[in-house]
């Protein structure tokens, strides 16, 4: 007879998803492994990477039982990846961890503590910022949604759309298992649809202390993001064609008045990605040639 305890169900599960990360992968697992709150279990999803990060990654687990590392045997591609963490995790608090973000030592025991403090809030953050920039509320969606009408919080996260500072928040795993948009094929902007849905789920909060530093190492850090998802010439004027989509059904029981305003963020939002593109993609063009 087996008389070995039971393992402890840990209350947050952690999922990082990583390809070729070796260059800042370390960073962003040592800032795990060094909260103060230490119940988690941390699954790190490698997507068949080339590079040293297995390597990493292995060593790590091997020093701390708590990390389960898995090697994809191909590139089952980003989301895939993404939804693959998630789906192995057991916590009843979930976060998403990208292997060039740090967070601070006092996340998740700071967020933690919220949110079992406040069952009307799904999600928690701190101050968000690029890594190598000054926290921006405005650009990084940086502020709490803690109005108490869904039509609100919707109107307000518009408002408050660009950067994913909100994707990485600690979430109550509940409703992401109940959400029907994480399951679609990605696009640009289906984490701002994401996060729209889960409004409908409860507030979200931003704290005062801690902070979160996004890196610059993935897809939407290199200027890349809109070539991989331009489809066709729609694209090109409508880069959020897709995310359009989703916020106008999302919002289809809202007031008339309120889906004017969406209307008018929805036409701001593509304009505004329309010009980041060709201003991306010239910069990309003039550094090709200079080189």
């Amino acid at each position: 007879m087996n008389t070995s305890p039971e393992k402890k169900m840990p209350i947050v599960s952690i999922g990082m998803f990583v390809y070729n990360g070796e260059s800042c992968i370390r960073e962003a697992i040592d800032s795990i492994l060094n909260q103060s709150f230490k119940e988690f279990e941390f699954i790190i999803s490698d997507n068949a990477s080339n590079d040293k990060t297995g390597e990493i990654c292995r060593e790590y687990a091997n020093k701390d039982e708590r990390i389960r590392y898995i090697r994809q045997p191909e590139n089952i591609g980003a989301g895939a990846n993404l939804l693959y963490v998630f789906d192995q995790a057991q916590g009843e608090y979930y976060m998403w961890a990208a292997h060039d973000d740090v967070k601070s030592p006092d996340f998740l025991e700071s967020n933690l503590k919220f949110l079992q403090e406040h069952p009307d809030f799904v999600a928690s953050t701190s101050p968000v910022r690029f890594k190598d920039g000054l926290p921006d509320p405005v650009k990084m969606g940086d502020k709490s949604l803690n109005q108490d009408s869904v039509e609100e919080r919707f109107l307000a996260c518009l408002d408050t759309w660009r950067g994913c500072g909100r994707f990485y928040s600690l979430i109550r795993r509940q409703p992401i298992v109940e959400s029907k948009i994480i399951r679609r094929q990605s696009y640009i902007g289906s984490d701002i649809a994401f996060i729209l849905e889960l409004v409908f789920k409860g507030k979200f909060n931003r704290l005062e202390q801690g902070y979160v530093a996004l890196g610059r190492d993935g897809m939407s850090g290199t200027g890349n993001i809109y070539k991989a998802y331009r489809a066709n010439l729609i694209n090109w004027f409508f880069p959020f064609r897709a995310l359009s989509s989703d916020i106008w059904a999302l919002s289809a029981a809202f007031s008339f008045k309120s889906k004017i305003l969406i209307v008018l963020a929805i036409l701001k939002m593509n304009l505004i990605s329309f010009l980041h593109q060709i201003k991306t993609e010239l910069r990309i063009l003039l550094s090709g040639k200079c080189a």
